[in-house]
Parts: C-alpha cells; sequence; structure tokens
C-alpha cells in the first residue's frame, strides 16, 4: 500500500462518520469527490489493507458505493 493509499484510507475513516467530509476532498487531494471515491473504492477491493479491520473496510465500501450512487443518481437527474 503506498503512502497516497493510506492517506486516503485514513481521510475515510476519519470523516465516515461526519458524512464523508466531501467538501475537504478537493482542497486535500486536488480530486473531485467522485474520483475520491472511486479511487478508494478500487484501492479497498484489489489491495490488500494492512491495519483495517474487516468490519471497517465494510462500512467503507459501503460508504464509497452509496456516494457513487449518489452522484449517478443526481447526473441522470440533470440529463
Amino acid at each position: 500500500m503506498t503512502a497516497e493509499d493510506q492517506e486516503f484510507i485514513d481521510f475515510a475513516i476519519k470523516w465516515l462518520p461526519f458524512g464523508g467530509g466531501d467538501e475537504y476532498i478537493l482542497p486535500q487531494f486536488g480530486i473531485t469527490p467522485n474520483t475520491f471515491y472511486l479511487r478508494l473504492h478500487t484501492l479497498l477491493q484489489s489491495r490488500p489493507t494492512i491495519g483495517l479491520g474487516l468490519a471497517a473496510k465494510r462500512k467503507l465500501v459501503e460508504a464509497c458505493a452509496v456516494k457513487l450512487s449518489q452522484r449517478s443518481r443526481r447526473a441522470s437527474e440533470l440529463v
């Protein structure tokens, strides 16, 4: 796991109880929240996450799925 991977996970864990902290993603990582959640979801599914328990990993995967589905729904409403 890279240092950036760990930063993504740490950020997500910190902000999960507060709805994700979307407003802080762009300033901290220089990417949109949608890109952040896509990358985090991919990271959680494809790489071993040392030090992250299974329950915490499941919560993060679930949070990513919810965020991505909300964004997808909003985008389809705009069309």
